[in-house]
């Protein structure tokens, strides 16, 4: 049962390692961020050492950031850890964050749930958005904490309301079903939606199915065909199977206009971090 539910888990971990967006408190830090940003690994390293020796948290977990991701210095995952718990016990939430997913995924220390949801839940009361989505998908699946559904879907939608598609998308799953909130189409659809509009390929295919359906919003055969062509784009099967079906219920003209507009196509990306 322990083995399901991490992979369970694993699933949905969704990005790792991201560059804080914390307003830096030392200059050389604001511009190892910025160097970082834009992989420049060397200067990136200089600046965040400088801000380490001042003692700067942000500096420190990104320091860490670098050491766990190899980024222009050898990988070193306990050191990264090391320096991981530097920061978070200056109350850095992205060294809580970094800790708590390594305790859950077991990278470089011995896989400890009870103490991934000890940290992801220091992280998720700092406000971090990555954090509460995870401390959600903890509680839905019932890793290292009591499995309540109602907990999950409040920590996802505190995740959602920030713009973080994957707690979108897991809210929207959540109120499709009627776990831990009321059952409610037309609400997941426009979650979905949301996450869907950042590039997200599971929400693409869950539009279009409803679109395809007409449930939680009025069918519509060219959005369907939409935004399945969108997630099949990104190698989503239930939407590549889809795709002929929904194509063959457009007039030809229209099928190829939605089909160049698949191409148009550009994410909005509300959430950076």
């Amino acid at each position: 049962m322990l083995a399901f539910k991490q992979v369970c888990m694993a699933r949905r971990l969704g990005s790792l390692f991201l560059v804080a967006a914390t307003t830096a408190a030392f200059a050389d830090t604001a511009a190892g961020v910025k160097a970082l940003e834009s992989r420049n690994f060397t200067v990136a390293y200089q600046e965040f050492t400088a801000g380490a020796e001042h003692g700067d948290a942000v500096a420190i977990a990104n320091l860490g950031l670098m050491y766990a991701r190899g980024f222009g210095i050898a990988r070193d995952v306990p050191e990264a850890m090391k320096l991981w718990h530097q920061a978070a016990a200056k109350g850095n939430a992205q060294a809580e964050f970094y800790l708590g997913l390594m305790y859950a995924k077991g990278w470089g220390v011995q896989q400890n749930l009870v103490e991934a949801s000890r940290w992801l839940q220091a992280a998720a009361a700092q406000g971090d958005e990555r954090a509460q989505s995870q401390i959600g998908l903890l509680y839905e699946d019932g890793v290292g904490v009591q499995q309540d559904y109602k907990m999950a879907a409040s920590y996802y939608k505190l995740a959602a309301d920030k713009g973080l598609a994957r707690a979108q998308y897991n809210l929207a799953q959540l109120t499709e079903k009627g776990k831990g909130v009321k059952r409610d189409d037309v609400a997941a659809f426009e979650l979905y939606r949301k996450a869907a509009a950042q590039g997200m390929a599971e929400a693409q295919e869950r539009v279009g199915a409803m679109y395809a359906s007409g449930i939680g919003v009025t069918a519509s055969p060219a959005d369907a065909l939409f935004w399945s062509a969108l997630a099949a784009k990104q190698n989503e099967k239930n939407a590549e199977r889809r795709l002929a079906a929904l194509a063959s219920r457009l007039p030809a003209d229209e099928a190829t206009r939605v089909k160049q507009s698949v191409i148009d196509w550009k994410p909005t990306l509300t959430a950076a971090k």
